[in-house]
């Protein structure tokens, strides 16, 4: 699928940015995604914890709610990120397309309860620990490019009781003019505040509490 760009919509109630594709990007097929879940598998063993965001009639009506995080203090989890359109029947997983196109795509998590690699360094906040736990490469070949996380598969490690934020973006990046949009140092730009290219897909945030 690399000569096809798939650029995922979101309702607006999920996403920032949501208009019309910016000048000298593609053309591409609209999906929708309607509910974004999270899921903590303890590293050491123990049940997945699974968490949503659902947005169930879509674009306009009632904004998307999230789930509360509750995660226990010391504890490392293998953390997953799911996108899906369940307003179609039966669902759709939109995660495959967003693996499909690895390449053109990023997941970034952060928000003032997490410290990583898109949270400022400043944070003070943080409850937990992130880190990248995947490449592209994990998906199929990597053609274009360094062999960059895609950001499906994390690492989660809660380092401090309390309630913070924890927010999760999806970012499309197609190539541009045939140049890579996609490139390293972009979770650090978006700690810094910078302005990133591409689109944004999907935009939640969570109430995140360790104890």
């Amino acid at each position: 699928m690399r000569n096809q760009t798939i650029a995922l919509f979101v309702p607006c109630v999920l996403a920032l940015g949501c208009g019309p594709t910016e000048p000298g990007h593609d053309d591409h097929d609209t999906e929708i995604i309607s509910r974004v879940e999270l899921t903590f598998t303890p590293i050491a063993g123990g049940d997945p914890r699974v968490f949503a965001f659902s947005d169930p009639d879509g674009d306009g009506g009632v904004s998307g709610s999230a789930e509360p995080i509750v995660l226990a203090l010391g504890e490392t989890y293998s953390l997953r990120v799911a996108f899906l359109n369940d307003l179609a029947d039966p669902a759709v997983d939109i995660t495959e397309e967003v693996e499909d196109e690895a390449e053109d795509h990023f997941v970034f998590v952060l928000g003032d309860g997490v410290a990583g690699p898109a949270s400022p360094s400043s944070v003070s906040t943080a409850l937990v620990s992130h880190a990248y736990a995947d490449l592209e490469s994990d998906y199929g070949a990597n053609a274009i490019g360094d062999d960059l996380p895609l950001g499906i598969v994390s690492t989660i490690e809660a380092t401090k009781a309390g309630t913070a934020g924890l927010r999760v973006v999806l970012r499309h990046l197609p190539e541009l003019n045939g140049t890579p949009q996609k490139t390293a140092g972009l979770p650090e730009s978006l700690a810094a505040g910078e302005a990133l290219p591409g689109d944004v897909d999907v935009d939640v945030s969570f109430e995140l509490t360790i104890q």
